[in-house]
């Protein structure tokens, strides 16, 4: 169940809030999470996959997004190979973190937010370093086509065929999404990420690897080679500053409101309450 702590023992509901208990509280503040570039748009309210509401309650420790097995194993072996592919491209040696190594956050300096870019440049001494226009990299990976999932124990799990490839629900379907008049349109979520580590870095210029797989990429990962896959690099820039610290203001004051001075969520929409009924199967 992605609600891995229990109602009303760790927490309750009153007024369309989450209210932790006082007890779970002590228990558990030292471990709450800090504002990454992943939750930065669900805090904002333009993420589709995840609410201000679900955001906090995955940042309180209540609530788990589970990732499928296979996307998450796919993502990490994807992952260092694209970004080795934009080095060679760009000529630009890339630093990468192994997440445990770093406990998971490379800004500890950083009270609200942390997390992890996919790759910063360095130079000749393996040092980082922005200097020449070099930019942050953050890799996404996504399917061409659109695959099939099914729903279990409220989590949704992809479906493969009698030959462990993925079932094909709609061809090209993913990633005719991505495009508007043959250029890729980044997702506002993405947006959201790289502009918070640029912001805490304090540069203004970061590129995004979009690599489109296969289905044969999910069942041999190990065998992807991003020379015979389609590859968009995509540049973006931070040209307004004074909104992008409007963003960050706002999710500071969310964080200091909902994560430090009280224990109670964010007020529920329609949406969460759909999706409260449906994960702890009650009627609100």
């Amino acid at each position: 169940m992605p609600f891995i702590k229990k109602l009303d023992q760790d927490f309750f509901i009153k007024d369309k809030r989450f209210f932790l208990n006082q007890s779970y509280v002590e228990k558990n503040i030292n471990c709450f999470k800090k504002i990454t570039g992943t939750r930065l748009a669900g805090i904002l309210g333009l993420n589709k996959y995840s609410s201000p509401l679900k955001t906090w309650a995955s940042m309180v420790n209540i609530y788990k997004d589970e990732i499928d097995p296979t996307l998450a194993k796919v993502g990490s072996i994807v992952e260092c190979k694209v970004r080795d592919f934009v080095s060679n491209i760009l000529n630009i040696k890339f630093r990468s973190y192994n997440p445990k190594d770093i406990a998971f956050d490379l800004f500890k300096d950083n009270k609200i937010f942390g997390g992890i870019p996919d790759g910063e440049p360095i130079d000749e001494n393996g040092y980082i370093s922005y200097k020449d226009n070099k930019p942050m990299l953050e890799i996404k990976t996504t399917s061409v086509d659109n695959f099939m999932y099914k729903k279990i124990n409220n989590s949704l799990i992809l479906l493969k065929d009698e030959f462990g490839y993925p079932i094909v629900k709609q061809k090209f379907a993913k990633k005719k999404l991505m495009f508007i008049k043959n250029e890729i349109q980044i997702p506002i979520e993405y947006q959201c990420q790289l502009m918070l580590y640029l912001h805490l870095r304090n540069v203004n210029f970061g590129i995004f690897a979009f690599a489109f797989l296969e289905k044969e990429d999910y069942k041999y990962p190990e065998n992807f080679d991003p020379y015979k896959r389609d590859i968009h690099i995509v540049e973006m820039r931070i040209k307004n500053n004074t909104e992008l610290l409007s963003l960050i203001n706002y999710a500071q004051r969310w964080y200091k409101n909902y994560m430090i001075n009280n224990t109670f969520s964010p007020k529920f929409s329609n949406l969460d309450e759909k999706w409260i009924e449906d994960e702890l199967q009650i009627s609100l």
